[in-house]
């Protein structure tokens, strides 16, 4: 039995999409790092537009986890009419962060959204967040927390 599931599994992740973000934003660079927004925009969307939009975050216990993650709901949603994103943010097993870095990396993500709304065709005032794991931890942080930010970065 474990052999045909195992089978199932694998023939399942051969056939499935590869999805691609349609673009990728460099947010935020922490010394050598640069954190990306990986952006999939509806089709036919132009920068005049003004379409609501999600920001994800990947779960991964503030360890480990990719932007990938979400790449399937950002594809749907996109699909839908959404601009939908997934954030990059720092995380323990690469960056040697802790759960803080992470919801400034959250925090940050959303501004710069937030202010670059007119080039990414958004409109700031529809502008949702989410995430799996520690990535929701990390989403419901951005609406919710005021003073955690990077040094430098205002209000």
């Amino acid at each position: 039995m474990k052999f045909i599931l195992s089978l199932v599994v694998a023939c399942s992740m051969a056939f499935a999409e590869t999805l691609i973000p349609d673009e990728q934003k460099t947010y935020k660079k922490v010394g050598n790092v640069e954190l990306q927004l990986h952006i999939f925009n509806p089709e036919g969307h132009k920068a005049s537009d003004r379409k609501p939009a999600i920001v994800f975050f990947f779960g991964g216990g503030w360890s480990g986890g990719t932007p990938s993650q979400f790449y399937p709901q950002c594809d749907y949603l996109a699909k839908r009419g959404m601009v939908a994103i997934s954030a990059e943010y720092r995380v323990k097993s690469r960056n040697g962060t802790s759960p803080l870095e992470c919801v400034k990396d959250g925090n940050s993500a959303v501004r710069w959204v937030r202010s670059h709304a007119d080039k990414l065709g958004i409109d700031p005032s529809k502008l949702a967040a989410g995430g799996g794991s520690a990535g929701g931890h990390v989403a419901a942080a951005t609406g919710t927390t005021k003073g955690i930010l990077e040094k430098g970065e205002g209000g």
